[in-house]
């Protein structure tokens, strides 16, 4: 889920400035694919004056696999022996 969600955010951020930057310098989808390609047609990462667009995408998501009985419960131990069944006064 977190994956999809960072995934996501990167397109939307990607084509945000993208198009703002389109509208900015005038230019046409063709510009901007030759702006931002290599030779191989692979998308180099945004730039612009030595700052580069940060992809969310690229976070590592760990998940706690490992910890099972590990999290500690804010419950005592005996909690579970402690509780007693109430009856209801309307019958």
């Amino acid at each position: 889920m977190c994956k999809t969600t960072l995934k996501s955010l990167d397109r939307f951020v990607w084509w945000r400035v993208t198009s703002w930057w389109m509208t900015r310098h005038h230019w046409s989808w063709k510009d901007l694919r030759r702006r931002f390609t290599d030779h191989d047609g692979r998308w180099k990462p945004l730039t612009a004056n030595g700052a580069e667009l940060f992809a969310p995408q690229s976070v590592a998501v760990t998940r706690y696999r490992d910890r099972g009985n590990t999290i500690p419960t804010p419950w005592p131990a005996n909690h579970a022996s402690t509780a007693r069944t109430v009856e209801s006064p309307v019958r």
